[in-house]
């Protein structure tokens, strides 16, 4: 029993360790309400609006600031994006001298809108045009322009060409754009094919082109791209999607996915390499699903599952939709439910976490990676590991390594949450929480 009790004190004091390290990674609810959230800012600025026509943003220091209104009576269209620094917000505001919704920008320090028009003087269902995405630097919206009541094409907008149209590769057909890249180069959407299909769609320098797999197969509408414009996230059927120049397409997958239970991926970090998005049953309501956060190395992970891992409390909120990924992957946002069932909009901040993985791996100590882990857990480093072990988290050794070679096998582990402690030559003892998928 001495044993056992000594043990658990040893595994409790390397949670501790750990937890010390990223006690600044923090769940926060934002507010009580079906928010669409558009974008988040590396320094925690979060862009939003509602159905009802209220566009807010909010940060940690001040909270939820309701910043402007659609005016005309129609509801919301597009997103509400923010610039990585915070100090430009786009969304669809309403044009008083037009009474038509449109493209507009938001000067964080002098409080003002401008509106920016759109292809046409006035427009249909009360908009002439919506904001989708915007470069980070705020410089570059894209979106979709009226063309008449039944046609509508992907546009774009500068301080120097202001609102030029994309156009469409499929005569009398719609496309729209959902999001730029950083130098304004790269725009991904969507092309309605001649069937009437929604298919993904990328323009390069002005010239378009359907976004197509391994086999020439056109995919689903494009939702988001890296910076550099080399990687795009969208959705197929049944699993989200992430396209690259050069590996062409990854699906990202779920035990139970079919045509019943379907997925999209929402937010992708500057450098490609972190996603977000959701998976739920088909045409079941938002709130119903799940939430994930998705690497090439660790694979998709329910994105409750992810912070819990990492020692966050959730306090009973499931991030059902995450919408948005920061540029530096280390901020979330999107809406869920808490514990009562409502509808909130949540922010989730993993800086110190993150930060902290970081340091270890780019240092001289021992790491551990992939983590979410499906099969192999490598070893980062050149010190002999003498020992290995497992526990689960109520304490229990699940697996031991007497001979640790850079690596180990954790496939045979339950999918859940693990301590791995180990020992390398001359005592030293490490301690690290990882996930299993």
């Amino acid at each position: 029993m001495k044993k056992i009790y000594n043990l658990s004190i040893k595994v409790l004091v390397g949670y501790c360790i750990l937890s010390f390290g990223i006690t600044k990674a923090q769940l926060t609810v934002m507010g009580v309400g079906n928010y669409t959230v558009g974008a988040v800012s590396d320094n925690g600025v979060v862009s939003m609006h509602t159905s009802a026509g209220g566009i807010y943003k909010w940060s940690a220091a001040n909270g939820l600031v309701q910043i402007g209104a659609l005016t005309n009576g129609y509801p919301a269209a597009g997103r509400t994006l923010v610039s990585n620094d915070g100090t430009r917000i786009a969304s669809s505001t309403t044009n008083a001298a037009t009474g038509f919704n449109e493209i507009s920008t938001y000067d964080v320090a002098t409080s003002t809108w401008a509106n920016k028009g759109g292809l046409v003087p006035t427009g249909w269902d009360g908009s002439v045009s919506s904001a989708w995405g915007m470069s980070s630097n705020g410089n570059v919206i894209v979106g979709l322009g009226w063309l008449t009541a039944a046609n509508a094409h992907a546009v774009k907008w500068d301080a120097v060409n202001g609102v030029v149209d994309l156009g469409s590769i499929v005569s009398g057909r719609s496309s729209r754009a959902n999001a730029v890249n950083a130098d304004g180069t790269v725009i991904v959407g969507w092309q309605d094919e001649s069937t009437g299909t929604r298919s993904g769609a990328r323009w390069v320098n002005g010239v378009e082109n359907f976004i197509t797999d391994n086999s020439g197969n056109n995919l689903g509408e494009a939702g988001a791209v890296s910076a550099d414009g080399n990687t795009v996230i969208g959705a197929a059927m049944p699993n989200p999607y992430v396209w690259n120049t050069t590996s062409g397409v990854t699906y990202i997958t779920h035990p139970n996915s079919s045509v019943f239970f379907r997925g999209g991926a929402t937010g992708i970090s500057a450098n490609g390499t972190t996603v977000v998005g959701y998976f739920r049953a088909f045409s079941a309501p938002p709130m119903s699903g799940e939430g994930f956060i998705w690497t090439a190395a660790g694979g998709r992970v329910n994105l409750n599952d992810y912070a819990t891992a990492l020692g966050i409390a959730t306090n009973g909120v499931t991030m059902a939709l995450p919408l948005a990924i920061s540029q530096d992957g280390k901020k979330i946002a999107g809406v869920g439910t808490n514990a009562t069932g409502q509808i909130v909009g949540f922010y989730l901040d993993l800086t110190q976490y993150l930060s902290v993985r970081d340091t270890v791996k780019d240092n001289s100590e021992i790491g551990i990676y992939p983590n979410p882990v499906a099969n192999i857990l490598y070893f980062k480093g050149t010190e002999k590991i003498d020992k290995a072990e497992i526990y689960n988290m109520v304490g229990q050794k699940v697996k031991s390594f007497n001979s640790v070679d850079h690596q180990i096998d954790v496939s045979s582990l339950l999918s859940g949450n693990y301590v791995l402690q180990y020992s390398v030559k001359g005592g030293k003892q490490q301690n690290y929480k990882f996930i299993k998928q």
